[in-house]
């Protein structure tokens, strides 16, 4: 409210005053859902090493908490005159000076090589960005718009232990603006990132119990058409923490759009099995339950769905389709219902006088299912009464021979003997009445396929357990309880990272990789041309999980990670006191990107350490650590570009690593010449048409040329553009040199940031 009250103090007409204050009293008295937090707190990052220009904003590199500032009025040579905000004048090295990019004033970031690594001639190039990643986010959404697969991110945890920075300097407990200041950072990074996803694109964000409910809340109103669902994962069995409870989870918040169908896919059996932490139980009377079984609505008076002939509500039984046609991976019905190994059907059916209703041969792809329900929800007759009949069995041909229609709920079960059948009621060990897996007029036609088979009977032979046939399950649902011994971040994050860096404490608390990994199986598993990104991207784990991932599948996933070089508060104490301040090399080598980042993705590729030495220890799978990845990928720096260098075309070279990686970073980044009428990256597959009088002789060189699908062509006139374009061969995305790039930056004013 504090630039509405600002506002509203230039008003000069009293009465006019009053009317406008009454209507904000109004206003702030009323309650809405959502967060109230302090949303225009300014943010702005440093920018080592960007060129100072006249009238760019600086700060001394020495005023480390970032107090003052001034406008640059003129630079001769290497000294520039620069005025305080109070409008006194002095004089300054250039090497004294650092630019300050404050977030809402246009940025034109680009890309500076700063080394590669090629292990692979199949697979596209990573991507992993040493800057800041509120405009390394504005420069991806220009390469990316919408094409981003899965956002998974680890952000600072706002635990008040100064474990990151606003606006140059940490923040801690003693900061009464430390809530606002978290949400206003995250909220105008996600701001971004939610252009960069695809139309069924996945969002991660990892969080402890710090900003958890807040975070939740931020998500919920900036993805009001997304469900938001947060998934336990147990990181520390052993516990952590000094008041009141031992922590032993963080969460994993995935924010996914709502398409009326499940976009995370599931998993196979025994992935599900350890995910949940099932193989390690004692008992084994978990797998009774049924806890994923659909909430199916009890037909009523007013049920809109037309009844059968036996009181069966078709909605209801619409609504099992897909079980009456076998198992996909949206049907929540079937986990935990299986018989608990494949050895138990073949068993059944080897000694006893079951006929299959497939090819022997077939087995290994069938399994047997308990006709009556037996989950803790939904399986009871007072819940589905039209599924609460007698199944009549002829105990000597041991065979179900028909269902009977549905019981009322008012009348009691008859167990007579018909026609020397004998009833056989959906009633459990304990005497509840349950109910079966389907209507009668569903289990009547698998009973005439041959699908239901007799199981084993009880002591008396008055009653038996009823299966019925099914294809074997591929996938089961995500539980939204993780509890696998691969996800402890101190054996298989700190200690496996230091035996790729050859240290430890390079980085402070890492992700288990597998923790990683399994986080983006759930939504790239199907996806094996995935496009991931890693804005917070700490120590490089999504690059390496999505690795991992590439080798068990050979598919590949591309990943862009995003840190900046930040070094920590207690080495940055000590750098200061010996002399050295940020920008200098000596500190900044022991920042994140050099000490972590960049040599844990390089060795995780490589299979060894920064010493060159092979890396000790194994995978999950078996793999050494040793033998590394086929993988790509290339270093960069972000930097920063005049506008006006760039429109009149003196800054291609920089423009250049953008145009590959938008093209999907395949093969060689080329290193085309800009004073030439246009070139073709050769080993790529794209090209740059900069003279238009040079068209005709372009698109001879474009049909010549093998695997060109991008072109970038120069020029400022729409006309133009759509006429070269019209006539590109059949298949080729075009985009407008330099106009689309600086449209692009130009509207991040403070304007469109509000």
């Amino acid at each position: 409210m504090t630039e509405l009250d600002d506002a509203l103090a230039r008003v000069h007409d009293e009465g006019v005053r009053a009317q406008l204050q009454a209507g904000i009293d109004a206003l702030t008295r009323q309650l809405r859902f959502g967060l109230v937090f302090e949303r225009h707190l300014p943010e702005g990052v440093r920018a080592y090493g960007a060129a100072i220009r006249v009238d760019d904003t600086v700060q001394f590199r020495s005023d480390l908490t970032g107090n003052q500032e001034f406008k640059v009025l003129t630079i001769a040579g290497e000294t520039a005159t620069i005025r305080a905000t109070d409008g006194a004048e002095q004089t300054a090295g250039l090497h004294e000076l650092v630019v300050l990019k404050r977030f809402g004033e246009p940025a034109y970031p680009a890309l500076k090589s700063v080394g590669a690594h090629r292990g692979s001639n199949d697979r596209p190039f990573h991507t992993v960005i040493n800057g800041e990643n509120y405009h390394a986010l504005q420069l991806l959404r220009y390469l990316y718009r919408s094409q981003v697969d899965c956002i998974y991110i680890d952000p600072p945890y706002n635990t008040g232990a100064k474990d990151w920075k606003y606006n140059n300097r940490y923040v801690d407990n003693n900061d009464r603006w430390r809530h606002s200041k978290w949400l206003s950072f995250m909220e105008k990074r996600l701001t971004i990132a939610r252009e960069l996803l695809k139309p069924d694109g996945v969002l991660i964000v990892t969080i402890d119990e710090h900003e958890v409910h807040h975070l939740g809340v931020l998500l919920e109103q900036m993805f009001p058409s997304h469900n938001v669902h947060t998934v336990s994962i147990v990181i520390n069995p052993k516990g952590t923490g000094k008041f009141n409870f031992s922590r032993i989870a963080e969460y994993a918040l995935f924010v996914i759009p709502d398409v009326n169908n499940s976009i995370i896919r599931g998993l196979p059996p025994e992935e599900a099995d350890l995910m949940t932490g099932r193989r390690t139980l004692d008992s084994q009377d978990w797998y009774e339950f049924d806890e994923d079984a659909p909430e199916l609505r009890e037909p009523s008076a007013t049920d809109d769905g037309a009844q059968d002939s036996d009181g069966a509500s078709e909605d209801v039984d619409a609504r099992r389709a897909t079980s009456d046609a076998g198992p996909d991976e949206d049907d929540d019905d079937y986990d935990d219902e299986a018989l608990e190994t494949a050895s138990d059907a073949t068993e059944l059916v080897e000694t006893s006088s079951v006929t299959l209703p497939f090819p022997a041969e077939d087995l290994p792809l069938w399994e047997l299912r308990h006709a009556r329900r037996r989950g803790g929800e939904s399986s009871y007759r007072h819940q589905r009464p039209n599924q609460f009949y007698a199944l009549y069995v002829d105990p000597d041909a041991k065979k179900v021979v028909r269902a009977g229609p549905s019981l009322a709920l008012d009348a009691r079960p008859d167990h007579s003997v018909v026609d020397g059948l004998v009833p056989v009621w959906p009633v459990d060990a304990e005497g509840n009445e349950r109910v079966w897996r389907f209507i009668p007029p569903s289990m009547q036609s698998r009973i005439d396929d041959g699908m239901v088979v007799l199981g084993r009977p009880n002591t008396e032979a008055t009653s038996w357990t009823v299966n019925y046939w099914t294809p074997r399950v591929v996938r089961k649902k995500y539980k939204d309880v993780w509890w696998n011994t691969l996800h402890d971040a101190g054996t298989h994050g700190t200690t496996l990272l230091a035996k790729f860096l050859g240290q430890r404490n390079a980085f402070p608390f890492p992700k288990s990789l597998y923790s990683v990994r399994d986080a983006l199986l759930a939504v790239v598993r199907d996806r094996p041309n995935a496009l991931i990104l890693d804005f917070f991207a700490g120590s490089g784990t999504t690059l390496h999980a999505t690795s991992l991932i590439n080798e068990s599948d050979q598919g590949s996933r591309r990943t862009i990670l995003v840190t900046n070089n930040e070094v920590d508060a207690k080495t940055s104490r000590r750098l200061r006191r010996e002399g050295h301040l940020p920008g200098d090399e000596e500190y900044e080598r022991h920042g994140i990107f050099r000490l972590a980042t960049r040599p844990r993705v390089e060795a995780a590729l490589t299979g060894r350490t920064p010493d060159g030495s092979p890396a000790v220890g194994k995978y999950a799978d078996g793999r050494s650590f040793s033998d590394g990845f086929d993988e790509n990928v290339e270093f960069f720096e972000l930097r920063y570009l005049d506008k006006d260098d760039v429109r009149q075309g003196t800054e291609f070279a920089a423009i250049e690593p953008l145009l590959w990686l938008q093209a999907g970073g395949i093969g060689e980044r080329g290193s085309l010449d800009a004073s030439a009428h246009f070139g073709i990256a050769t080993r790529s597959n794209y090209a740059v048409l900069f003279h238009r009088a040079a068209y005709a002789n372009f698109l001879r060189a474009l049909a010549a040329a093998d695997g060109v699908e991008h072109v970038y062509l120069v020029t400022d006139s729409e006309d133009a553009y759509r006429q070269m374009t019209a006539r590109l061969p059949e298949g080729m995305t075009a985009s407008m040199l330099y106009r689309d790039y600086l449209t692009n930056f130009r509207i991040n004013t403070i304007e469109a940031y509000r």
